[in-house]
């Protein structure tokens, strides 16, 4: 529920990081969570609808949070506990965030990392603009079954990105039809890792 986005680029960037309260998927609107504990909430309600551009007083408001950092850790689970939250696509995100100067217009965003518990395809189908124009390098993923890790291969090779499998010591090619493994065809079982695209 939480996404930061991060400016810091290396020594001597004088950029800070920009921490917001909102939701990231394919479609805007407001998303309700119940329990936003430490993984961020469970999804139990949607009301997509268009929204505008974050104005100055959206990212003030945004960046506001009622849960001091950290907070979460210790958080007793509990679904009578629900908060909306104003939901953006990356594209749109991005957008805002360059009519507001956060960050500069056009700039190259090197890497984009998406862990938000087993949507983070949702997430990159709201980012076409960036991948179409080649604006994002790297796209690090959560990686939760063969058929999603199938779906986001499909998608940024679509957009000229090659996929990869992370490991602790190598990358695995993936790719639907030329680095796809007859196993994981068949591989049934759900499985938590990360994939990089770039």
């Amino acid at each position: 529920m939480i996404e930061m986005v991060s400016t810091q680029l290396g020594e001597g960037d004088t950029r800070s990081q920009i921490l917001l309260n909102i939701a990231l998927s394919e479609k805007t609107g407001h998303l309700m969570f119940a329990d936003p504990g430490n993984e961020g909430g469970k999804l139990i309600g949607n009301a997509f609808s268009d929204l505008p551009q974050m104005t100055r007083d959206d990212f003030v408001k945004h960046g506001q949070c009622k849960y001091s950092l950290g907070e979460f850790r210790n958080m007793t689970v509990d679904d009578n506990r629900k908060t909306t939250v104003p939901t953006y696509t990356l594209d749109l995100l991005v957008t805002s965030l360059e009519g507001l100067s956060k960050i500069k217009r056009g700039e190259e965003i090197f890497v984009v990392k998406i862990d938000t518990e087993g949507h983070d395809y949702s997430v990159l189908l709201g980012a076409k603009d960036l991948l179409h124009n080649k604006r994002i390098t790297f796209v690090i993923f959560e990686v939760w079954s063969n058929h999603f890790v199938k779906l986001v291969a499909r998608h940024m090779a679509h957009y000229g990105y090659q996929c990869f499998l992370l490991t602790r010591y190598t990358l695995v090619p993936v790719h639907e039809t030329d680095w796809w493994y007859v196993h994981m065809g068949s591989f049934k079982r759900q499985w938590w890792g990360n994939g990089l695209c770039g």
